[in-house]
Order: structure tokens, then C-alpha cells, then sequence
């Protein structure tokens, strides 16, 4: 596999291995950071940050298959500790992304899909750092709860402990929310006063 081959060049000291993995990985890794700390200027520091103890440690690396779990293993370790030293902080910035206008979506679907995201990402910022962790790996990087075990350095039981418990909280959060005296509920993949 490609992956490997390249975690081994790197080993080797390949500076052009290097810059393939980070390119490989960025984007993943500042999504997850993004929704573990809650900020963008953060989730970058996060990741430059796992990306250079990626690359000092990187002979530390027993197993190159084991490449992907220890990178993330690696930035779990610095956003748990950023969003600690910290605290959480809401962005300003609109989370939803905007769609091209050749999509064929209308405006008032545009509409209804950022305010669903927005809900969806405030309930995922209003849990804990090691639930919100263990989301954000399992549904938004498809990682198993034996993946998430390993970076997570907890048992596969636990992981799925942590899943139920921050789905709950979150279908809690989101089937109704209060927001200007109004109660909102989830109907149809939708949400209606």
C-alpha cells in the first residue's frame, strides 16, 4: 500500500514523504480538530502542531500500519490538551457550508440545511471533550470503536460507552431546543416551532 510505503521513506527521513502524508491527512485532521476545540484558528494550530510532533517522533512509530491511530492518537492528545488549557469557545464563523447555486438546491433548502448543521454542531460543541471526541471519530471520520479505541488509549467497551452516552445527550439536545422562547422539534429529518 502506498501509505506504508511512504510511513517507511519518512522513517528513512524523506522530507517528500512527509509533505505526502500531510497532504493526505490535513484536511481529515483539521475537520476533526475543528469540531473537538471548537475554532478555527485552534484546529490549525492543532494540526501544525500534530504534524510537527508527527515528524520528530515519527522514529517512535513501531508498526507503519499502525500510521493512521497514532497520528490521531497524536492530535487527540494536543486538542484535549489546547481545548482544556483554553476552554471551549464558540466560533463566530458559519459552520454551514455553501453550496455551488448550479447544485440544483433551492434557497429555502440552503437555508433549513445550515440551520440543521448549525444545530447539530452546537449540540456536538455542548458535550464533553472525550465524548465529543469519540463522535467526531466514529460519524464524521468513519473510524471504527476499535480505531478509536487505540487512539483514544481506552477499551473498545468504553468507546461504545462514550458513543451511547454523547448519542443520547445529543438526541436530547436536538429534539428540542429552545432558541427565542420558541421549542423546536425534529420531525421528518426536520425541525418545525
Amino acid at each position: 500500500m502506498e501509505e506504508l510505503r511512504l510511513v517507511q521513506q519518512l522513517k528513512g527521513g524523506n522530507k517528500e514523504a512527509f509533505d505526502a502524508l500531510y497532504e493526505n491527512y490535513k484536511n481529515i485532521l483539521l475537520r476533526m480538530a475543528y469540531l473537538v476545540c471548537g475554532n478555527m484558528d485552534d484546529a490549525e494550530d492543532i494540526v501544525q502542531e500534530t504534524f510537527v510532533k508527527c515528524y520528530l517522533h515519527i522514529g517512535e512509530l513501531k508498526k507503519a500500519e499502525g500510521f493512521k491511530s497514532w497520528l490521531f492518537q497524536i492530535l487527540y492528545r494536543t486538542a484535549y490538551r489546547q481545548t482544556k488549557r483554553r476552554g471551549r469557545e464558540i466560533p463566530n464563523e458559519d459552520i454551514g457550508m455553501q453550496a455551488e447555486a448550479t447544485d440544483g438546491i433551492t434557497s429555502l433548502d440552503r437555508i433549513v440545511r445550515t440551520e440543521t448543521e448549525k444545530m447539530v454542531y452546537n449540540a456536538v460543541q455542548g458535550l464533553d471533550v472525550k465524548h465529543r471526541a469519540a463522535i467526531v471519530m466514529y460519524y464524521y471520520n468513519e473510524m471504527s470503536a476499535k480505531e478509536i479505541a487505540k487512539v483514544l488509549e481506552c477499551t473498545q467497551g468504553t468507546v461504545k460507552s462514550r458513543l451511547h452516552n454523547a448519542k443520547k445527550k445529543l438526541k436530547e439536545s436536538l429534539e428540542i431546543e429552545e432558541e427565542g422562547g420558541k421549542i423546536y422539534e425534529k420531525r421528518d429529518g426536520l425541525y418545525f416551532s
